[in-house]
């Protein structure tokens, strides 16, 4: 199968929660996501995307400590858990920064999402209009949680998506894999970086 180009004109990168509570608050999901390759990935990826002045999107959440801004809705792991709710990311916390290898400059654009959705209750989509953006390059994680809910709201839009898999990361790996086997070229291109790369024009 012969791909269509990506063109750089009209792409944006997004990248989903590449914050230290996901990569680097619990030693062992740390260490599994060193092995993984993804920082060093995506640290090129993203060095190479700004020397094309490409624009890149950091989608992360923040919540209050309280919690007062989620409802805790009512599905089976919720319920399994002991119906606790998770501790918050709370806005302003180390927890809740870009993990230091990939910060934030101030060509960038920054995205506070409410919900796993980086398209839903955000100006993402109002921003990436404003730029002319008709591609999303996207990574990051969870890939079955909010990489695959970005993929499928864009996808919804009538965004091009293109899902670069090695810049996605999942704890559990049968789930990591179907996303991007399975549910996600329903709703986007997937490939890596290195396909990625040759296909950009």
């Amino acid at each position: 199968m012969q791909q269509p180009p990506i063109p750089r004109a009209s792409a944006a990168m997004v990248y989903n929660d590449m914050i230290n509570e996901n990569v680097r608050a619990n030693a062992e999901r740390s260490k599994q996501i060193d092995a993984s390759g993804l920082v060093p990935a995506a640290v090129q990826w993203t060095a190479e995307l700004r020397g094309l002045k490409i624009p890149i999107f950091w989608v992360r959440v923040e919540r209050r400590a309280d919690r007062m801004d989620r409802v805790n809705v009512l599905t089976d792991t919720f319920i399994a858990g002991g119906m606790v709710a998770r501790p918050a990311v709370v806005k302003g916390s180390s927890a809740a920064q870009n993990i230091d290898e990939l910060p934030v400059q101030p060509e960038d654009h920054e995205i506070l999402k409410p919900r796993f959705s980086p398209l839903f209750g955000t100006d993402l989509d109002l921003q990436l209009r404003a730029r002319r953006v008709d591609t999303i390059l996207l990574g990051g994680i969870s890939t079955n949680m909010g990489v695959e809910s970005c993929a499928r709201d864009a996808c919804d839009l009538d965004y091009n998506v293109v899902v670069l898999s090695d810049l996605c990361w999942a704890a559990d790996r049968t789930q990591h894999e179907w996303s991007l086997t399975k549910n996600l070229p329903n709703f986007a291109r997937v490939m890596t970086t290195e396909q990625a790369r040759s296909l950009l024009r």
